[in-house]
């Protein structure tokens, strides 16, 4: 009987990868990753003295006026001459008004210096940030890369028990035609044969499904593309040291390391508050030119004894100006009492979130610790399970063979061997994944896949 099944790399050209080839494709081109890297690129931008208030701001403004008036009044003296009911319409005037004016704030209560402080945390606080996307993503990257192999590995085991089935379903067929087998046991070997076909179409695709999971993660356009991984699951294992663990709890996390961060924000926000105490020094200074000019060119009177001039008039003028400004606020309501009170009440909160994480980590750190040496043993235990299962599978197959053990026995045996090589490959999976954990408690994923 042939069975046909689908296989990813009939679709797709398979490519070598590598774990570390895949937390470098990973590090450069995650979504998660790239997205961080811009948020701390703002960061980068705010953390400038400009934007800590130290540098003065400095405007420049230009006034153009124009407009035309039409005088119209009772007696009026001009030029010596006294004129009833004087007119003059038409009159342009035109002025041009630029002004260059400088504000600084010279003392604010030390606001500047604490506040490129607070920039500065703001800033490593955004690459503390970074730091736990990319180690989240490295621990996915490296978790993802296995289950992938977990699952290829799982496909061959299944692959294995599918051969083997075909291969006694094709010398039950041989039997049958010399006549030392009957009708049921063909039957039941064929029905043997394509629950083992099931189980191997339904791992291609959860195979399928990992490697898709894993295009995800590495931001790979084609989706579907296949690999051939060149980092199998670990075959050796080894011993953890808690102490050494313990001693980089504190140090390493990344989650403290970023929370600590934060609490040097609230501790700057203290300080800030506290300065609203303090009398603040402002100048103001700045220059402005004028230049004014009448046109009487066209200017004209409705009275016979006043003869409109025939002249333009210009006036330049230049001002400059400093004018310095020190004010205390004496009292706003208790403001800014309240304000420091609440500064504070948020630093205390930090510390207590603090002490939370610091407890919960080390709770976790136990846990995982524990987890790692029970997958230890249990993958012993699945290990020596395999040995002797693979025996018993190449004595039953001689047994069946010769007719010494029927059918229903040599199956049983083959189940026993499947579910003893499925069983070691996920406890060696579960074993990576609390080494991994172990890793991203204590920092190792950074130290050791980043530069």
């Amino acid at each position: 009987m042939a069975l046909m099944c689908y296989s990813g790399s009939a679709i797709s050209q398979n490519q070598s990868l590598s774990l570390s080839e895949a937390i470098s494709i990973g590090l450069e081109k995650n979504f998660d990753i790239r997205i961080e890297r811009k948020t701390v690129e703002v960061a980068e931008n705010n953390n400038a003295w400009g934007e800590a208030g130290r540098m003065p701001n400095v405007t420049l403004n230009t006034t153009y006026n124009n407009s035309m008036i039409n005088n119209k009044s009772g007696d009026q003296f001009f030029n010596g001459t006294t004129f009833p009911g004087f007119e003059l319409n038409n009159q342009v005037n035109s002025a041009l008004t630029p002004a260059l004016n400088v504000n600084w704030t010279i003392f604010n209560g030390n606001k500047v210096n604490i506040g490129k402080a607070r920039l500065d945390d703001l800033q490593r606080e955004s690459e503390g940030n970074a730091e736990i996307i990319i180690s989240n993503t490295i621990q996915a990257i490296i978790l993802g890369y296995y289950i992938a192999e977990l699952e290829a590995e799982r496909l061959d085991t299944y692959k294995q028990q599918l051969n083997l089935s075909s291969d006694k379903y094709e010398h039950i067929k041989v039997r049958s035609e010399i006549g030392s087998a009957v009708s049921s046991d063909i039957l039941l070997e064929e029905g043997n044969y394509l629950n083992d076909s099931v189980s191997y179409i339904n791992q291609q695709l959860a195979y399928r499904n990992a490697v898709r999971n894993l295009n995800f993660l590495l931001n790979e356009q084609d989706v579907d593309k296949d690999y051939v991984f060149t980092d199998n699951l670990i075959n050796e294992v080894e011993e953890i040291d808690f102490a050494d663990l313990t001693s980089r709890l504190e140090s390493n996390n990344v989650d403290l390391k970023k929370l600590y961060l934060s609490q040097a924000i609230l501790n700057h926000n203290i300080g800030i508050a506290r300065a609203d105490r303090m009398p603040r020094l402002s100048v103001d200074a700045g220059y402005s030119y004028s230049r004014s000019v009448q046109d009487l060119t066209n200017a004209e009177s409705d009275n016979v004894n006043f003869v409109a001039p025939n002249e333009t008039s210009i006036t330049n003028r230049g001002t400059y100006y400093a004018n310095f400004t020190l004010a205390f606020t004496l009292f706003n309501g208790n403001k800014i009492n309240r304000a420091i009170k609440n500064a504070v009440v948020q630093e205390d909160i930090g510390n207590i979130r603090i002490e939370k994480l610091r407890s919960s980590i080390n709770r976790d750190l136990y846990d995982k610790y524990d987890e790692y040496n029970t997958r230890l043993m249990i993958y012993n235990i699945n290990k020596r399970r395999v040995e002797a299962a693979e025996v018993n599978l190449s004595i039953s197959d001689e047994k069946f063979k010769t007719g010494s053990i029927n059918s229903f026995d040599f199956r049983t045996v083959q189940n026993n061997n499947l579910d003893a090589k499925i069983q070691l490959l996920q406890s060696l999976y579960n074993l990576i994944d609390s080494k991994v954990a172990l890793m991203r408690l204590t920092g190792g994923l950074m130290d050791n896949y980043t530069e």
